[in-house]
């Protein structure tokens, strides 16, 4: 593929919002250019989907400080006990909290004594889970078609998350960038 035919490919899968257009809020316009960042300093091009997808799910926790503290492990146990929407929605909020906490937040892991992969694992579960859910029991199988593009490109989104947060410049944020990567 050559250079022309690429940006032109890039440009068509860019999301188009204007800075400046009354109709978008600054938040997805803000969230937008970080995704884009993310995008370009990981060297990946982002379906529309997935790039709609996470910057929806960055407005969505854009007020959830308590996101950081969940445990994903007894949420994921807790889920399957629920039934409807309910579970729907406690799937989606779950997967969402794995892919922030893995993008932006992958040191979290060495807190919690689990391995780097841990946050990943736990959203790729989340999201085929519901997947299942919303195939086996949606009106459209769009959805749960969707969630399992999620779940298979999370690994991408949690590529672009972490390219898109800053780093720290210290010595010791450094070393534990080290640590998690070894884990």
């Amino acid at each position: 593929m050559d250079l022309c035919s690429f940006n032109e490919l890039k440009e068509e899968n860019m999301l188009l919002i204007a800075e400046k257009n009354p109709y978008v809020s600054e938040e997805t316009a803000l969230f937008d250019d970080l995704v884009r960042v993310g995008e370009e300093k990981a060297h990946i091009t982002l379906s529309r989907n997935l790039r709609l997808f996470l910057v929806d799910c960055l407005i969505e926790h854009l007020q959830d400080p308590d996101i950081v503290w969940r445990i994903l492990a007894l949420d994921f146990l807790e889920s399957d006990r629920l039934s409807g929407a309910e579970r729907v929605v406690r799937l989606k909020r779950c997967g969402d909290a794995s892919l922030i906490l893995a993008g932006f937040f992958p040191e979290r892991a060495l807190r919690l004594r689990v391995s780097s992969t841990y946050f990943r694992q736990m959203g790729q579960s989340f999201f085929g889970t519901l997947a299942t859910h919303l195939e086996v029991t949606a009106v459209t199988m769009e959805q749960g078609q969707f969630f399992n593009e999620v779940a298979r490109g999370f690994e991408m989104l949690e590529r672009v998350l972490n390219c898109a947060r800053g780093k720290a410049q210290d010595e010791w944020g450094a070393f534990r960038r080290f640590r998690a990567r070894l884990n």
